[in-house]
């Protein structure tokens, strides 16, 4: 999937803007959110949509009575959707010596670059491996780390043919 709009920054770009220039691309939507949390969440609306408009692309937080703080896990969810939603060309040479953590700034920006890799070869990963200098068993450790990522692989081998990685 790539954004709509040619006007619109590149995937890299915009997960690289800080949170209120990613704002800026984005509706943000206010609701009630569910669940338990007693009688003051059932009357304030704190929950937190984050809706990209160029891609349609959106992520959610109600995780707390605090806007601020479900804004701030939204936008940082809606990153990671992008991540693994929007594809583009691989980078011409590998920029990472080693993956960032989970809570990096840069994560969603490598795991975009891992799954464009991945895409461009069909998602055989010893291929992908060894365009990342990586060996096949580091490369699969790598995206054993994050759940969601590694599912998204799995379901795109599956859907290709392909059988499905073992974690180690």
């Amino acid at each position: 999937m790539t954004a709509s709009d040619p006007a619109a920054p590149a995937r890299d770009q915009l997960l690289a803007l800080s949170d209120e220039e990613l704002l800026a691309h984005c509706r943000t939507d206010r609701f009630r959110g569910s669940g338990r949390g007693g009688q003051k969440r059932n009357v304030t609306d704190s929950a937190i949509r984050v809706t990209h408009l160029a891609s349609g692309l959106f992520a959610a937080s109600d995780k707390t009575r605090s806007q601020a703080q479900n804004r701030q896990e939204a936008l940082r969810l809606l990153r990671l959707e992008i991540a693994l939603q929007w594809r583009e060309p691989p980078p011409e040479s590998w920029p990472w010596s080693k993956p960032p953590g989970l809570g990096n700034a840069a994560y969603p920006r490598w795991s975009a670059a891992v799954l464009d890799v991945l895409a461009a070869v069909e998602f055989r990963v010893s291929e992908a491996a060894t365009f990342c200098g990586l060996s096949t068993g580091r490369f699969i450790k790598d995206l054993c780390r994050d759940p969601a990522l590694w599912q998204l692989v799995n379901r795109r081998r599956r859907d290709l043919g392909l059988a499905p990685l073992k974690s180690h």
